[in-house]
């Protein structure tokens, strides 16, 4: 081992390359590259060239590989030849707006080293601060090739992700990929996920009318769509305690070992914390060890969203003639999407055969035992970073690219994030902090010591 990232040099670095950073955070939240937004298809751009010549301001090399959508930027730090890791990371971000934002969401604002804007968090700090840290450690004269995948369609299910890696993987050949775009479960201990939910989408339709009718006129005659997919909806989840309905739903469900919900625990997780950090006023559950169960090990039935009828102040007494509801559930290791979406289609088409049901494509879940030389260089790391050993855990959300990241590289996937709650994911008035970003510099320049001696 070379241990040529010593602490106390590398975090005089990282303070020098503070306002550097702040500068580059500001240029890329300013665009708003919001991936679900066919007219931002420029911003999309925009933020994939602003990346790529961030990568070649460090004296890399980065180029955009285009898609059938949105380009992928892929670039490098570090000699031909080093032993590489690839950084994945997504530079498209969630729609912003409405009341509850204080600051306008596209434009960057710092508040006692606090940094605002939609995508600071998610995931456009987190990725600067794996450049930076590349740097620092090619600087500090780590033989090592850092590789960069920053996405831009990872927030609409990175459709074009894994056709992509089929025809690049080789630029992104590696020892291991780094994946920095999780969250820790507290601001004091580094949370390191072992596995991620997957998820499987579907929009619900029913059509009654070609129009409006005037409720006294054929109110309880026509069939009211809204009042179907109510009774739909009721008959998939139990809304007094989450449990899916769908028969055969939880066939393939492995439970979490008491062990895994020991180690879930011991993660700092803090029930009042979690729902402060999120605002949340009622739970399913009223203990810690339950609602991380719930969180990270089960599987769910969630209802985005029920569209029909007339919106506007006051009732106006129609019967609406078409209504649309948009759900999803969220699928542990073992639940396939493809065996999900049958069970889901068969079991609403028993309830309603005039349902319109669109499957969109699923997200298996990723899971992986968390051991062996690159589990240990990911403790050294954050311990190396932000002076605490990290906890072991699973996420409750999904990344799409995971699968395909796996698939495709076949090498060990680490996800080494740097998010907190109270950062506000997909949430108004997102953000990100110097601490998390300085730590994350250090942390992973030293993982790219550490894993150079992984063979």
């Amino acid at each position: 081992m070379t241990n040529a990232v010593d602490r106390e040099r590398a975090l005089a670095r990282v303070r020098a390359l503070r306002p550097r950073y702040e500068a580059a955070l500001r240029e890329l939240l300013e665009i708003p590259s919001i991936s679900s937004d066919p007219a931002r298809r420029t911003d999309i751009r925009r933020c994939g060239e602003a990346a790529a010549r961030l990568i070649r301001d460090f004296g890399g090399r980065a180029r955009l590989i285009e898609t059938p959508g949105n380009p992928v930027v892929v670039g490098d730090l570090g000699e031909a030849g080093s032993p590489a890791v690839t950084f994945y990371n997504h530079l498209d971000v969630q729609p912003a707006g409405g009341p509850e934002w204080t600051r306008p969401p596209f434009q960057f604002n710092e508040v006692d080293g606090r940094y605002f804007g939609r995508g600071a968090t998610d995931d456009k700090g987190p990725a600067l601060a794996a450049l930076f840290g590349a740097a620092i450690a090619i600087e500090a004269g780590v033989r090592v090739r850092a590789r960069f995948c920053w996405e831009l369609e990872e927030e609409i299910g990175s459709p074009n992700f894994a056709a992509f890696l089929t025809k690049h993987a080789r630029d992104l050949e590696c020892r291991c990929v780094v994946v920095s775009d999780t969250i820790w479960i507290s601001k004091d201990r580094p949370a390191i996920p072992y596995a991620l939910r997957g998820m499987q989408t579907a929009l619900l339709k029913l059509e009654s009318a070609a129009n409006d009718t005037h409720s006294g006129d054929t109110g309880g005659v026509v069939k009211n769509p809204i009042s179907e997919l109510c009774d739909v909806v009721a008959k998939c989840v139990d809304a007094k305690t989450g449990r899916v309905l769908i028969p055969g739903f939880y066939d393939d469900v492995v439970e979490a070992t008491p062990a895994e919900l020991d180690s879930f625990e011991s993660s700092g997780f803090d029930l009042s914390q979690f729902r402060a950090a999120y605002a949340l006023k009622r739970l399913y559950h009223s203990d810690a060890r339950s609602v991380l169960r719930a969180m990270w090990a089960r599987p769910t039935f969630e209802v985005h969203g029920i569209a029909g009828g007339f919106q506007g102040p006051g009732i106006m007494a129609i019967v609406p003639p078409r209504a649309e509801a948009k759900v999803s559930m969220r699928l542990v290791p073992n639940q396939d999407p493809g065996k999900i979406a049958l069970l889901l289609r068969a079991h609403l088409k028993h309830l309603n055969p005039d349902l319109d049901i669109i499957i969109n494509e699923g997200l298996a879940p990723y899971s992986a035992p968390f051991t062996g030389p690159h589990a240990a260089a990911a403790r050294e790391c954050y311990q190396f970073g932000f002076g605490a050993s990290p906890a072991l855990v699973r996420e409750g959300g999904s990344i799409g690219p995971a699968q395909p990241l796996s698939t495709s590289l076949r090498v060990p996937i680490m996800f080494l994030g740097l998010s907190l709650p109270e950062h506000g994911y997909h949430a108004p008035n997102e953000n990100f902090d110097w601490r998390q970003a300085s730590g994350g510099m250090l942390s992973f320049a030293k993982f790219l010591e550490l894993a150079t001696d992984i063979r």
